[in-house]
């Protein structure tokens, strides 16, 4: 696992595989050796690494282990088991000096080298044991500082948490080998990261790189929060949470931290990967936010289907890509557009309590907090889930993330499908997290049909010609990397889409179409919506084959939508989305 975490930061380093992606093998590498600690320790206490031995030798004598030997060809699992201990030294050795009287005032005038410098070969140790023992440093400074305050650095930041609870705790109860576990994977991730990089860059670019994604990310939400569509900022509306996260992001711009533990790529990449949970999951928000970008594609679906209108590329993506999203159920050929339409504005279908389940008993209804959701309100926790706002449904990395990167076995399933389908069909990323949208069959199992791409869902023996399916700890974390770099860059990144710039583009065509529809006489800049319903209704009512029904305000409205789509999204490319 530790060597396939280095070769991920050293793919990173190059350029070929993603910051992100690295960060997110490595969680998952750290998440796995917690589990381990805690199997451990559910038949040992381990507060040292003598009594782990002591606890090994125990083991070996009573049920006759072969004690594994490391020879001189396996000199990087004898490296990694002396990095550990090192590590799980200094860990210790920080905990016996925090007890000690004026350990805030050393901390705070530290007597730190210039400079460090890295080293790489067999004389190594010097040099790791002062750069571990300033990355350490820098951690708890972390700790001990405000900025630990901060959203994104508090959930971003590695170890810092952990470090925080093993200096706090008994040694008997400590989570020692956690913390020198990720110290040692820290500090090999620095390592690797740093010896891989071109010429004349430098780990420092990591910093840079997240300050930028942050900025970004500030102009982005700021662009929202000025649009007219986001008029109230009382708490608990969505423009008050918008208006928070752009907080946090304005003070993390302003965290002047450029020390080694800030500039290692791990925690710069963990702190993205935060950034761009929190951008996604509001970013799904603002799509369900008033149904103004659902009106537009539900639109665009319906002049596609019925009027024959010229496809627009980026929205035709948008709707082969997200059909969960906006068509839930399925995307409509040429019937069923009003009863998809409520789907997406969250309507479910309620029974009549006084009646049996026989036909004409039940209707179509949005239950309450997902009308609130739609109108703008998020609830602090006492609503039921809404599945509208679940990173993970569109995004394997997300999923990850919000399992706390444990793998189980239908992450797995996802991982060896895309390895062994890759290139069937669109070949995207996007074949992991599209369900089957044949119209009338759902999906059997919708915990893993959501994940799993529809010849492995019909036959999981199922391959590519030419592909083979992923095994062991190598073959998967391969498959993995391939999975989530497709996710962030490829034809359309459904982890890195950036939805504010949709939204905005979405609600300039509704502006348009509100104006051009109610004409000159009435108020502008309603935004008003009555156009969906009409062309819903209109596009039921149409018999297959016939075309529109000849109303001249239906066929007003059609020319007023195409020109708008055309004006709105004519020319747009994907890569303008994230």
């Amino acid at each position: 696992i530790l060597s396939e975490v280095k070769a991920a930061w050293r793919k990173a380093a190059q350029g070929s595989s993603q910051l992100v992606t690295a960060t997110v093998m490595t969680n998952a590498a750290y998440a796995r050796l917690e589990d381990v600690e805690y199997r451990l320790s559910t038949w040992s206490s381990i507060g040292s690494s003598a009594d782990l031995l002591e606890s090994y030798v125990k083991l070996q004598d009573s049920v006759n282990l072969v004690s594994p030997t490391v020879t001189s060809s396996d000199s990087s699992a004898g490296d990694a088991i002396r990095d550990l201990h090192e590590c799980w030294r200094t860990m210790t050795s920080l905990r016996s000096e925090a007890a000690t009287d004026g350990f805030a005032e050393r901390f705070l005038n530290p007597q730190l080298p210039p400079q460090v410098t890295l080293r790489r070969g067999p004389d190594t140790f010097a040099s790791d044991a002062q750069c571990r023992s300033i990355l350490l440093y820098n951690a708890v400074q972390c700790i001990r500082s405000a900025c630990l305050q901060n959203y994104f650095i508090r959930l971003g930041s590695p170890i810092v948490t952990e470090i925080n609870a093993f200096m706090s705790r008994e040694p008997s109860q400590s989570n020692c080998l956690h913390c020198a576990s990720g110290l040692s994977l820290l500090m090999s991730s620095y390592k690797a990261y740093a010896f891989a990089l071109p010429a004349g860059q430098s780990t420092s670019n990591c910093r840079i790189h997240a300050l930028r994604y942050a900025q970004d990310a500030v102009a982005h939400i700021g662009a929202v929060l000025n649009d007219p569509t986001m008029p109230c900022r009382c708490q608990g509306t969505l423009a008050f949470h918008l208006e928070k996260l752009k907080l946090d992001l304005e003070e993390y711009l302003k965290t002047k931290m450029f020390d080694l533990f800030f500039q290692s790529p791990w925690v710069c990449g963990g702190q993205i990967l935060e950034m761009m949970h929190a951008i996604r999951y509001y970013g799904l928000r603002l799509a369900a936010y008033k149904s103004y970008m659902g009106s537009v594609v539900h639109m665009y679906n319906i002049l596609r289907k019925i009027h024959d209108f010229p496809p627009i590329p980026i929205l035709e993506t948008i709707c082969e890509n997200l059909s969960d999203l906006f068509f839930p159920g399925g995307r409509p050929d040429n019937k069923s557009f009003k009863t998809c339409y409520f789907r997406y504005l969250g309507g479910r279908l309620r029974f009549h309590t006084q009646a049996r389940h026989r036909t004409g008993c039940h209707e179509l209804a949005i239950p309450v907090h997902t009308a609130k959701a739609t109108a703008g309100f998020v609830s602090e926790g006492t609503a039921p889930r809404d599945p509208r706002f679940d990173c993970g449904r569109f995004s394997l990395m997300y999923r990850i993330k919000e399992r706390n990167y444990r793998v189980d076995e239908a992450t797995l399933d996802a991982i060896k499908c895309h390895a062994c389908c890759v290139g069937f069909g669109r070949g995207d990323a996007a074949a992991l997290v599209t369900r089957n949208k044949s119209k009338g069959s759902p999906a059997k199992n919708k915990e893993t049909s959501r994940h799993v791409c529809d010849p492995c869902e019909r036959d999981p023996m199922h391959y590519r010609p030419g592909n083979i399916v992923p095994t062991g700890v190598i073959g998967i974390s391969q498959a993995l990397q391939q999975t989530l770099d497709a996710e962030i860059v490829s034809d359309f990144p459904v982890a890195g889409l950036n939805f504010f710039p949709l939204y905005l583009d979405c609600v300039g065509v509704v502006d348009k179409i509100s104006n051009a529809y109610h004409g000159a006489e009435s108020k502008q800049g309603q935004f008003c919506l009555c156009y969906a319903e009409i062309m819903v209704a209109a596009a039921d009512g149409c018999r297959e084959g016939k075309g529109w029904r000849v109303r001249k305000e239906i066929r007003e409205l059609v020319a007023i939508c195409g020109q708008a789509l055309t004006e709105g999204f004519g020319g747009k490319e994907t890569r303008q989305y994230y």
